[in-house]
């Protein structure tokens, strides 16, 4: 089951610590799928997300400088 959330007009810190919120919110059978602008935020994600123990297991750009990001748990 998808869970999306946009952060498209969102700055960091700000983008991070929605996406925190949500993963831990995230039910075992649900991935979190993220918008978020290409920039600052989307660069530090992939190893903030792994500290976390979460991995990005799509992304694809759906707009001009927007991405689609599929996240779930690191099995």
């Amino acid at each position: 089951e998808e869970i999306l959330l946009d952060v498209v007009n969102d700055k960091c810190p700000i983008t991070f610590e929605k996406i925190k919120i949500a993963l831990e919110k995230l039910l075992p059978h649900q991935y979190l799928a993220i918008l978020i602008k290409k920039g600052e935020s989307l660069d530090g994600l992939p190893s903030s997300l792994r500290e976390l123990g979460y991995k990005i297991e799509k992304k694809k750009e759906i707009k001009n400088n927007v991405f689609y990001l599929k996240i779930s748990r690191h099995v």
